[in-house]
């Protein structure tokens, strides 16, 4: 296969896609094809998730679009994984019913792709469905309220006048009252006055009091104490310096060799892409993981680098690969034009006018 693309259904049903392989002529009965991203050479698994050992999905019978090329509709078992990271660089592997392995392709994702947990919709109401309650009845008129006469035992007679005598015993008790009230105000205004013509004689009495004691002397402040004379400060001892310690010894860079032997693959692979080293000598620790057989380390140091836009480590990925340039090894005994192709496409996807990307595109495409 020269190229593969995952596009969307033309009624862009969520969950489904086409896949649509261009360039080949793969049998219509018995297909299948494994899926690898490239971040981590994991392979997509039946679950969704991705692993590291290859799951073959089955295709249906293929079928031929407008445009003459072979497509299979497949669900949201290889959609949804895909599109969670539509940024990803994937790898599909056709084989035959066999299981002879057909061919590869880098897989591109088209746009208007869909996730399954795109199509829940909720119920509605019918236009015509509407609720209706039942009308309340109309209230009954009330009968009029029907008078009722007050019995003759209910009848209530006013009270007889009081006498006259009681009225003049009213006003007899008014005036004694008010004789109370100004016998007291006399007396009061007698006391006010005895009380003001004997103020001024004890105010005259307490003023001579004053006068016949003696005036006390004010008592002096004690006097401030002299400030004692400060001692004068000793001269401060000299700090010898310290010299600066250097780099602990012994202790292994994260990308060393020693590392790469001593730690686990994934182990050494996270501690050394994150140590942020450049990509020359990331190129040397690739180079050194090849010389001692540590082939997992290379092609995954190979694989991020590229990923992660490092042109060179593309190019040196596919060179590997390219049956032109191909050197047989340990860790790459056969060359692989398909995967060259791919790691081509992508060092062109980094810079599209490289030369030797495009050149060997030209070449090793059909």
């Amino acid at each position: 296969m020269r190229k593969v693309e995952l596009r969307p259904l033309s009624d862009l049903k969520p969950g489904y896609a086409q896949l649509v392989m261009i360039g080949g002529t793969p049998p219509s009965e018995g297909l299948s094809v494994d899926i690898q991203r490239n971040q981590d050479e994991h392979f997509l698994q039946a679950d969704g998730k991705w692993g590291s050992h290859s799951f073959k999905f089955t295709l249906p019978t293929l079928q031929t679009n407008a445009d003459g090329h072979s497509t299979a509709v497949v669900d949201e078992q290889i959609v949804d994984p895909l599109i969670e990271n539509p940024h990803a660089t994937n790898m599909v592997r056709f084989y035959a019913a066999d299981g002879t392995e057909l061919g590869r392709a880098r897989l591109k994702l088209a746009r208007d792709l869909m996730p399954s947990g795109a199509s829940g919709s909720t119920p509605s109401l019918a236009a015509g469905a509407a609720l209706h309650s039942p009308a309340a009845p109309e209230p009954e008129p009330e009968p009029d309220p029907i008078p009722v006469e007050p019995s003759p035992a209910e009848v209530t007679t006013p009270a007889p006048e009081a006498p006259q005598t009681a009225k003049k015993g009213n006003k007899r008790w008014l005036w004694i009252v008010l004789a109370i009230v100004l016998l007291a105000l006399l007396a009061a205004a007698a006391w006010f006055g005895l009380a003001m013509r004997n103020a001024p004689s004890d105010a005259a009495s307490e003023a001579e009091q004053e006068e016949s004691q003696p005036e006390q002397p004010l008592e002096e402040e004690p006097a401030a104490p002299e400030p004692e004379p400060e001692p004068e400060s000793e001269p401060e001892a000299e700090i010898a310096p310290v010299g600066e310690e250097g780099p602990a010894e012994g202790i292994a860079a994260p990308c060393s060799l020693q590392r790469m032997t001593e730690q686990g693959e994934l182990e050494f692979i996270q501690s050394c892409t994150s140590a942020g080293i450049d990509s020359d000598v990331m190129l040397s620790v690739i180079d050194d993981a090849l010389a001692n057989e540590r082939c997992g380390i290379a092609r995954r140091l190979y694989a991020h680098e590229a990923l992660n836009g490092d042109i060179d480590a593309a190019l040196g990925y596919a060179r590997q690969f390219d049956p032109e340039q191909h050197a047989s090894s340990t860790c790459f005994p056969e060359a692989d034009a398909e995967t060259a192709i791919f790691w081509y496409e992508t060092a062109q996807g980094i810079d599209a006018t490289n030369p030797e990307a495009n050149q060997r595109l030209e070449e090793l495409q059909p």
